[in-house]
């Protein structure tokens, strides 16, 4: 609501002598003085007078006296009509006054209203932003609930951290050990940010836990997902990239898929690195995205091989914000550069990496990050 300014009051009247007579002076110039019909101090002026030509013509006094006298009238027609101009100007201006003042009050009032709804508009709005900064704190608090604890096993070691944009994000990561046998470990990436995609997460994480407890194989696993993904997806704008690994814990056979995500690295023992890929397609979107003839792959782990499982916000990232991508290049540079620490150091250096890249810690999309390190079999 905007408001008219208020209305400025005039100076109050100047007063003394000179004042009076510039007045004076301008009431002679001014054509109301000589209106007849509103300015009553001309007739005032002129019957005050009138006695003294009377007087002159029946005394016996020289000539040009009586022509004086015969004048004396209209003279103070206009000094009194003059003087009865300054004072209506007066009483307008006290009048105009205290229009204004009046006018000031009835502001004054319309915007001490106004002041006041908008008072308890902003204590309604900060109210609201409270309540809605609670429930993004505890959908956040949740969120972090469905992250899996770091796996320390003399067969396989885990770290693992995931950075949203915002209070919560899309992007949602997995790791369990099944049977003393099978780890179902991985990342996936609901398309857009904030609660909504934070929602089709925690649907997914429900139905990705599920299937991980029966030891389902992988292809299986990825094909209901993708049937879970689609029933959540098809009315939406949403879809979803994953990368899923199923590692045979006693024989070091890491199988893969991935579907519409990057290529995840692994970095072996001797500081090669080796994409893992397959060429599904983005699930929730189609209902056949499954390459017909490698939906999955395998691969044989040796002890001290790492996997790296990331989210495509780790390598979008701008250099000081506006600069040149990292890239996944650039990802798998600063792996190969620390591959011998431990997951939880390689994971901690590789996000102070990244903030370094950028030039600030918070990110622009949600970051992240699953290392697991194949320690040997158990044997």
């Amino acid at each position: 609501m905007t408001d008219a300014p208020a209305p400025t009051p005039p100076p109050p009247p100047q007063q003394g002598p000179r004042a009076f007579f510039r007045a004076m002076l301008h009431a002679l110039g001014d054509e109301r003085t000589y209106d007849l019909g509103k300015n009553p101090s001309l007739w005032l002026g002129f019957l005050t007078a009138l006695p003294t030509p009377v007087l002159a013509l029946a005394t016996d006094v020289p000539s040009w006296m009586k022509v004086l006298a015969a004048l004396t009238p209209f003279s103070w027609a206009v000094l009194l009509g003059a003087a009865g101009r300054v004072g209506q100007r007066a009483q307008e201006e006290a009048d105009d006054i205290a229009s204004r003042a009046s006018h000031m009050e009835e502001h004054l009032a319309v915007t001490e209203e106004a002041l006041g709804e908008a008072v308890l508009e902003r204590d309604h709005l900060e109210e609201q932003n409270r309540e809605h900064l609670n429930e993004l704190k505890l959908a956040e608090a949740v969120a972090r609930s469905m992250l899996p604890d770091a796996i320390r096993d003399k067969r396989v070691t885990t770290a693992m951290r995931s950075v949203p944009s915002r209070f919560i994000g899309g992007d949602y990561l997995y790791a369990s050990v099944v049977d003393e046998r099978f780890m179902y470990f991985g990342v996936a990436d609901v398309s857009g940010h904030g609660i909504s995609a934070a929602l089709v997460a925690a649907r997914l994480h429900g139905l990705v836990r599920r299937l991980s407890l029966t030891a389902a194989p992988l292809e299986s696993m990825l094909r209901q997902i993708h049937q879970g993904a689609l029933a959540i997806c098809r009315h939406t704008y949403f879809f979803v990239t994953c990368a899923l690994f199923r590692l045979d814990l006693q024989t070091g056979v890491l199988e893969f898929a991935t579907a519409g995500h990057p290529a995840q690295l692994l970095l072996r023992a001797n500081g090669t690195l080796e994409p893992l890929r397959t060429r599904n397609r983005l699930l929730g979107m189609d209902d056949d995205v499954f390459d017909s003839e490698h939906p999955t792959r395998k691969v044989q782990l040796e002890p001290g091989d790492t996997v790296l499982c990331f989210t495509d916000g780790v390598f979008e990232i701008l250099r000081g914000g506006h600069g040149e991508v990292l890239g996944e290049q650039g990802l798998g540079e600063r792996l190969q550069a620390l591959g011998p620490l431990e997951p939880s150091l390689i994971l901690g250096e590789l996000l102070q990496d990244l903030a370094d890249f950028q030039g600030r810690s918070q990110f622009d999309d949600d970051v992240t990050l699953l290392v697991t390190r194949f320690n040997g079999t158990a044997g």
